[in-house]
């Protein structure tokens, strides 16, 4: 009996879910992920670790950032998800803009209610 309320809740609920193809925590980005260009080298390697990050947020992990000292000694730290952003990377005010990110354009760039990650 369990096994046919179950098939029943999937076939009334689940099928009627459309998964978009998407990265972890970019709720909102200026990238299609519908669009399989999106998934290419070039943009790929700027969104994934990004997402990435977020990832490593929501768990309460924190990425190693390696930087240099003033007499160019290599040394690893740790930086949040929101330090490294300036903003919560899973908030509703995150918008992944990845095109955007040309600091002349960035007077005439605006998106109402979202805060900008470049």
């Amino acid at each position: 009996m369990g096994k046919l309320y179950l098939y029943i809740f999937f076939s009334i609920f689940v099928k009627n879910i459309v998964m978009k193809p998407s990265l972890f925590g970019q709720k909102y980005s200026s990238r299609d992920y519908t669009n399989p260009d999106c998934w290419g080298k070039n943009q790929f390697n700027s969104s994934f670790p990004a997402s990435l990050v977020a990832y490593m947020y929501s768990k309460g992990l924190d990425p190693v950032y390696i930087k240099t000292t003033s007499d160019n000694k290599i040394v690893h730290r740790y930086i949040s998800g929101e330090q490294l952003f300036g903003i919560n990377p899973l908030g509703d005010e995150a918008f992944y803009n990845y095109e955007a990110g040309f600091a002349p354009m960035r007077c005439i760039i605006k998106v109402k209610g979202k805060r900008l990650i470049w």
